[in-house]
């Protein structure tokens, strides 16, 4: 079956665009957060040149087997602070992805309100059989990012 869903994941978080967009691209504040429920990701593992054209690699272990891996490896399509960054990436070790396939991963931060701002992850394509593990991925994902920016700057404003 053909790689051919596309996962849209978002989330608003009570905090200015640049607080969240920071968290997605500084290496030290995306180490806080970034990994699916039950990964991590070592600091110094990312690597990020923040440019369209630029390329990032960061590797996501496993807090149970620390040999258990998966190595992200991309280059900036589109780069725009605090708006959107598109990346074409590959993955490698990761259950039912072919490292050989570029995904594309989207994420464009959007105010909402009037201090808010609406996170809207696009990513894919993925094989059907395994669509739905990569959107809950990045739904644990989405959360860690919000107790992170929680424990950074304070609970959530009324």
């Amino acid at each position: 079956m053909p790689a051919n869903i596309i996962l849209v994941v978002e989330r608003i978080y009570p905090y200015s665009r640049d607080k969240v967009f920071r968290a997605f691209t500084d290496p030290d504040e995306l180490a806080h957060w970034r990994g699916p429920v039950g990964w991590h990701v070592p600091v110094e593992t990312i690597e990020s040149d923040l440019r369209t054209g630029g390329r990032h690699r960061h590797v996501k272990v496993n807090d149970d087997d620390p040999a258990n891996t998966q190595t992200t490896e991309a280059i900036f399509t589109e780069f725009f602070v605090p708006d959107v960054f598109v990346a074409r990436q590959r993955i490698t070790g990761a259950p039912g992805v072919d490292p050989s396939v570029p995904l594309e991963l989207r994420v464009e931060f959007t105010k909402s309100g009037k201090d808010n701002t609406l996170v809207r992850v696009v990513q894919g394509p993925y094989d059907p059989s395994v669509a739905t593990d990569y959107s809950d991925g990045w739904e644990g994902e989405l959360g860690k990012l919000a107790t992170y920016l929680e424990r950074t700057y304070g609970p959530e404003r009324g």
